[in-house]
């Protein structure tokens, strides 16, 4: 068994916080900047899962440079041959590309009162964090057990 930080672990919290999303989507009437927020980290940790998994260390992942900017993360998992891996259509792409803006810069966290938000359709952002965090399954459990 291994201690600390792996792409199996990364994955197991994406598919928390992707469950978290779904309860709160589920309880409101309206889509609300929690469950964005919710959505963006499930895919955050599926991509580091994916990088961690191809040999990206953790101190890299856990720098400044990736921090929590979901579009250099999925340009790095492209770089590294995600798309051999599982297929992501392009509006899936751009929903992961539009989200970063508000979530890299914590927006969804600390609310910019009368703050415009450039949010992507929901369930397409549902969709790619799913895709994420069940396909990549496969492909970073296999080798690391």
């Amino acid at each position: 068994m291994h201690i600390g930080e792996t792409s199996k672990g990364f994955l197991d919290s994406a598919k928390e916080f992707l469950l978290a999303a779904n309860l709160v989507l589920n309880k409101s009437d309206s889509v609300s900047l929690p469950s964005y927020f919710l959505l963006g980290r499930s895919i955050e940790l599926s991509l580091k899962a994916y990088l961690l998994h191809s040999g990206i260390s953790i101190k890299q992942l856990r720098s400044k440079k990736f921090g929590h900017d979901l579009r250099l993360l999925l340009a790095e998992s492209y770089d590294q041959g995600l798309a051999n891996e599982i297929e992501i259509q392009d509006i899936e792409r751009g929903v992961i590309q539009l989200l970063s803006f508000d979530y890299a810069e914590k927006r969804l966290e600390y609310r910019v009162t009368g703050g415009q938000y450039a949010l992507p359709f929901i369930d397409v952002t549902c969709r790619i964090a799913t895709k994420l965090a069940y396909e990549l399954d496969d492909v970073c459990v296999q080798n690391s057990e």
